[in-house]
């Protein structure tokens, strides 16, 4: 898969999903979701899973892991939206508090 395309879809995910922002596994999941929904299965009670086959398939979590990194901690687009993940990722406070001010303006309009 190219990462490119990888990365835009990613963005698309951080963007529409803010939870995504704190959670990699979270990110993942709704990544596969959203276009990956052919390797997607529902049982008979309901559940939703995949089989160990479709892995060789789906994007793997360090892949998206390394693009929310550097989607979050290079270009600072999409940044944590919880303190405690910032911290956990050592996002400097300055950028952080910058960012999260920006986009509470931004609603504001």
């Amino acid at each position: 898969m190219k990462k490119n395309n990888l990365k835009k879809k990613i963005i698309e995910i951080l963007r529409d999903f803010p939870i995504t922002r704190n959670s990699d596994i979270t990110l993942m999941i709704e990544l596969w979701k959203r276009y990956y929904q052919c390797y997607i299965k529902k049982d008979t009670s309901g559940e939703f899973g995949i089989y160990l086959s479709s892995l060789y398939f789906l994007p793997r979590e360090d892949e998206i892991k390394r693009l929310r990194a550097l989607i979050q901690n290079e270009e600072h687009h999409f940044l944590p939206t919880e303190e405690k993940v910032r911290k956990q990722r050592r996002i400097k406070e300055e950028d952080w508090r910058s960012y999260i001010n920006s986009q509470t303006e931004f609603k504001r309009l």
